[in-house]
């Protein structure tokens, strides 16, 4: 499978594939399906994620010898995959825990580990001890409800099937990725889809510009003496990372797809939870960089820590989290046990207060360094919920704004809650291993345009025909450059200077960089000259930095 590739029709008969991820664009002719062992996907030339790696200051990540990923791999070695099952593959399937061999795994298209079954499929395979009839769900909840079988933890028939039909899943829907690999998707559209994948026992990953949705849980377990009032517990995260260390996770969003949290029923008077987390740091994983992320829709989002009874992790779960986005989520933004993890330049946003409990969790023996990060709350949401303590003793926080305010966050939640939970106003750290950080008025730009998969090329794109007919947002290729139609356009070449086209370009980031040709409205942020400005309102054809009254302001 090293090698395969796959032709994407194209509307024009000339198509090429350009790699977005620097201030130039480079173009080639699409490969044939037969493609070439090792070739670069874009052709020769094109800019290659696979071959990417992690900056030498860019988090803790870059510590302990820094993360390359798969970047060393053989061409035999190198693969896309449009499938689940071509994706376990490539991954090393059963053996991937213990395979340390470089691999490059690209991810075309969307991936769905649910294709071909489904939770009620998996449900009837399996028989219920003294029972003629398979295992169901339904059935489970009528049998455990704690109004008749009582406050006491599930047993018997249907429990001991709820669990094989557990296992049963996990065989499927659950991938373990080993030591030197990196996955990357390939164009906009790379999603995998009801999957978990378990980073493992693992040295030196890279996963990026993939979209991971709904890992849901088929068979949640009732646990009646989780918390006052029992709860619904789920086996899997979209991606989680165990006992691992240098672990990249960059451009890349995640989701709970079309099970979000507003989609599930209320079972025993709690919330029906099919989901763990998006992306968790566990059991004593080390030097984590998780970049330009966006966490949307989800309840308990990224833990960093499973137990407080884990002793063997203090001085583990060291994560740098920076330009990250988070949309809705309801808490464990990050909540943090034993690590010292530093929280930059992040967006925190709600459309809604929804299921928002708090962000930042200050777990047992913890040390969060906040700097820089802005949070736009719904209305009536106190700035003190920001903070959670959970066993914690310190936190150090500065630059917060919230809707465009500065706060101090700290201050705000000390005073909210008794001296007993109050926290100390300091990091057991000051980081070093971190790239410029931007200010915080500039953040929620910054983060709007580049955050999240899809911001990372290739993009496949038809070449520019003047006898076509485009409508707004059509994009096509011109004289090497990637253009996107902003109104109907028909005969008029890309590149005019007051024309339809918007010429798109990146930089690694993913922030857009300045052309004259492209529109840009207040508060969008733009790349020129190697420096990062805001446009304070609408704007095209006027360089930044150029005259003193301009549209552009400077970051930092």
């Amino acid at each position: 499978m090293a090698g395969r590739w796959v032709r994407v029709p194209l509307a024009a008969a000339t198509a090429v594939v350009l790699a977005v991820t620097g201030t130039a664009l480079t173009s080639s002719a699409a490969p044939d399906a037969a493609g070439v062992d090792g070739a670069t996907p874009g052709g020769p030339g094109a800019a290659d994620l696979g071959r990417q790696v992690l900056g030498a200051n860019d988090g803790w990540g870059a510590a302990n010898g820094g993360t390359t990923g798969g970047s060393a791999a053989s061409a035999e070695r190198v693969y896309v995959v449009d499938t689940w099952e071509e994706l376990r593959a490539a991954l090393g399937g059963v053996g991937a825990r213990t395979d340390t061999t470089p691999r490059i795994v690209y991810v075309d298209g969307r991936i769905d580990a649910f294709a071909g079954t489904s939770c009620e499929a998996i449900a009837a395979t399996v028989p219920v001890a003294g029972s003629d009839v398979p295992f169901s769900m339904d059935d489970y909840v009528a049998a455990y409800d704690p109004a008749t079988y009582g406050w006491v933890d599930p047993a018997g028939p249907l429990e001991d099937a709820r669990v094989v039909a557990a296992a049963d899943q996990a065989t499927r829907t659950l991938q373990h990725v080993g030591s030197n690999v990196t996955i990357v998707g390939l164009g906009t559209d790379a999603q995998v889809v009801g999957a978990s994948l378990r980073i493992r026992d693992a040295r030196n990953v890279i996963v990026r510009n993939v979209t991971f949705s709904d890992a849901r849980d088929c068979f949640p377990a009732w646990d009646p003496g989780d918390g006052d009032a029992g709860s619904w517990n789920s086996a899997y995260d979209n991606v989680s990372v165990w006992t691992s260390e240098n672990v990249w996770v960059d451009h890349s969003t995640f989701d709970d797809g079309e099970h979000p949290p507003s989609s599930l029923p209320t079972v025993f008077g709690r919330p029906y939870e099919i989901h763990d987390g998006l992306l968790d740091v566990t059991h004593g994983s080390d030097h984590v960089t998780v970049s330009y992320n966006h966490f949307s829709d989800h309840d308990k989002t990224a833990i960093l820590g499973s137990s407080d009874s884990r002793i063997q992790d203090v001085g583990k779960h060291k994560v740098t989290y920076h330009h990250n986005r988070w949309t809705d989520v309801g808490q464990r933004a990050p909540r943090v046990r034993f690590g010292d993890v530093h929280v930059y330049d992040e967006l925190y946003e709600q459309t809604r207060e929804g299921i928002f409990q708090y962000y930042w969790g200050a777990g047992v023996d913890s040390s969060i360094y906040a700097e820089n990060n802005a949070f736009e709350l719904a209305p009536g949401v106190d700035p003190a919920r920001i903070i959670g303590r959970y066993k914690g003793e310190r936190l150090f926080e500065t630059g917060s704004t919230v809707n465009g305010e500065p706060v101090d966050l700290l201050a705000a939640y000390n005073a909210s809650v008794g001296e007993a939970d109050r926290l100390a106003d300091e990091a057991r750290w000051t980081p070093t291993l971190h790239g410029s950080i931007d200010p915080t008025w500039a953040v929620p730009a910054i983060v709007r345009s580049s955050a999240g998969a899809g911001r990372l090329g290739p993009v496949d794109a038809p070449a520019y025909d003047p006898r076509a007919t485009y409508g707004a947002g059509d994009v096509v290729v011109h004289d090497g450059a990637v253009f996107r139609a902003q109104w109907y356009a028909r005969g008029t070449t890309p590149g005019s200077a007051w024309g339809p086209w918007e010429e798109l370009a990146a930089d690694e980031r993913g922030v857009p960089v300045w052309t004259p040709t492209r529109v840009f409205r207040s508060g969008d942020a733009v790349v020129h000259d190697g420096a990062v400005w805001v446009a304070q309102w609408w704007s095209r054809g006027q360089e930044p930095g150029t005259g003193s009254w301009g549209p552009f302001r400077a970051v930092g």
